[in-house]
């Protein structure tokens, strides 16, 4: 994303003019509560800005932070419920679809701080991610004689790690804003079971890697 490059420009501008000066500041200065609580903005940003949406995309929405020394542990997650239903009636169609979806997306990890003054701080770490998907989709069609049903039913699970790196700037004591870069390898699993008319009718595996 754009705005986030710019971001990372102006970070290591800081950086460069920060480092090598003799900051007195502590990480217990810096971070004076263990305990944090992130909101992420990247998709708003993406959006409202008018950059390029289609890249700003973030799953994770809620982070949390434990401070320990010059270290924290670090993790986020993103939870989504999906049910609708939809009915279509042109056409000629007599045709009802309903889907179900449960999704939970989480990453956990350690990193490391560097107090660059006493107001920016650059910290390095490890992440390992996580994903949880059950997906129901049924589809009532009936222009055949007597109506059938048509069921799919999937389970997704993958995982995946990596390093990332973050840049953060404190605006106070309880406000800090920060941007990362993070190099995750992914991999996911997904069994799909189809049901027609009430007999099962074949399953699939498929795997998907990035």
């Amino acid at each position: 994303m754009k705005f986030q490059f710019g971001l990372w420009i102006v970070f290591c501008a800081q950086i460069m003019t920060s480092y090598g000066q003799s900051s007195k500041v502590t990480i217990s200065e810096f971070y004076p509560y263990k305990n944090e609580i992130g909101i992420n903005f990247t998709n708003v940003l993406g959006n409202v800005l008018s950059l390029n949406p289609n890249n700003a995309s973030s799953p994770y929405g809620i982070s949390y932070r434990r401070h320990n020394g010059s270290s924290s542990f670090r993790s986020a997650f993103h939870i989504n419920v999906t049910n609708k239903e939809e009915n279509d009636f042109t056409n000629g169609n007599f045709v009802i679809r309903t889907l179900s979806e449960k999704m939970t997306e989480f990453r956990i990890g350690f990193e490391k701080h560097l107090v660059l003054s006493n107001r920016m701080l650059f910290s390095y770490g490890f992440d390992v991610l996580g994903l949880i998907k059950f997906e129901n989709s049924e589809i009532d069609d009936f222009n055949f004689p007597g109506g059938i049903t048509f069921t799919s039913d999937e389970k997704t699970f993958g995982g995946g790690l990596g390093p990332v790196l973050r840049l953060e700037f404190k605006i106070s004591d309880r406000i800090f804003i920060s941007s990362e870069c993070s190099l995750y390898g992914f991999y996911s699993k997904t069994e799909e079971r189809l049901v027609i008319g009430g007999q099962p009718n074949e399953s699939s595996e498929s795997s998907d890697s990035s």
